[in-house]
């Protein structure tokens, strides 16, 4: 409906794990919960706008439902950036095989030879357009 079938590919690479992680904003009970997205330092900026297109549009999606009065199940949650930097213990695991710019460069320099070797990188650029 979107484009979103040319990125079937692409999402064959990831599992949640690899994608924005999030946690709740604190002890207090918020209605709708409220969730901080956990910023793997991995993760290109493309690559994270294009993971926040995609909730976006899924938000649109549940909230303008086609062909139907209500969309079943849970309201999509309500994910901010967070006010404080992500604890490293709570950083996404980086997955293997992705173009390279799915990947921050300067996370990339920072791993030794024989990581990035691990990674596997596709060396082409992905064309996240929708």
């Amino acid at each position: 409906r979107r484009g979103y079938r040319r990125h079937l590919r692409l999402f064959t690479l990831l599992e949640p794990v690899n994608m924005s992680a999030d946690e709740t904003d604190g002890p207090e009970k918020k209605h709708p919960s409220v969730f901080s997205i956990v910023l793997a330092p991995w993760q290109s900026q493309s690559f994270r706008n294009w993971l926040w297109s995609i909730d976006a549009m899924g938000r649109h999606d549940w909230e303008h439902p086609r062909e139907r009065r209500r969309t079943a199940g849970n309201e999509p949650r309500v994910r901010v950036l967070p006010e404080q930097p992500t604890a490293p213990g709570n950083y996404c695991v980086a997955p293997i095989g992705l173009p390279r710019n799915c990947y921050d460069s300067d996370w990339l320099a920072s791993l030794p030879t024989y990581a990035k070797r691990e990674l596997e990188i596709d060396d082409s650029d992905y064309d996240f357009s929708f």
